[in-house]
């Protein structure tokens, strides 16, 4: 019953992060139709500094909120106390799937701020390909808590 409700509650910060995306790509694409935002020039110091950020922020996010999980899940594996156990992927879960899932959000603002600079929607699609791996599932959970082919 408790696996339930850890997916359950993972599952609400997985859709949320597509949902933020939705909102953050309408809200963005109002400004700059209704509201006649002025994209900033991608070879400008600040268009610069966008790219930066944003591509620093996918790979780290992606790489680091994946591996720094399984790292953890390890961790997990030896604690015998059930609730525990769940308390902490429950934690652990969320962290992984915010991290990543923020990069989403983060490469469709800069794409609209960029004015529609290609390279920050591939950065977004890499993010969401990365979230796509942290979908949670009860049999993926049970999977990466249990001891099961680990060396």
């Amino acid at each position: 019953m408790m696996e339930k409700q850890v997916n359950r509650i993972l599952n609400v910060f997985y859709y949320g992060c597509y949902v933020l995306a939705v909102v953050a790509a309408g809200v963005m694409f109002w400004l700059v139709r209704k509201q006649g935002m002025e994209p900033i020039d991608v070879m400008s110091a600040a268009g610069k500094a966008v790219q930066y950020v944003v591509i620093v922020y996918t790979v780290g996010s992606v790489a680091g909120g994946l591996y720094l999980f399984k790292r953890m899940t390890d961790k997990m594996r030896r604690i015998d106390d059930k609730e525990e156990q769940l308390r902490r992927y429950r934690q652990w879960g969320i962290v992984r799937i915010v991290l990543i899932g923020t990069g989403v959000t983060l490469g469709i603002v800069a794409f609209y701020l960029l004015g529609g600079y290609t390279s920050m929607i591939w950065c977004a699609a890499i993010s969401a390909i990365g979230l796509y791996f942290c979908k949670p599932t009860l049999r993926k959970m049970e999977l990466e808590l249990s001891d099961s082919g680990q060396p």
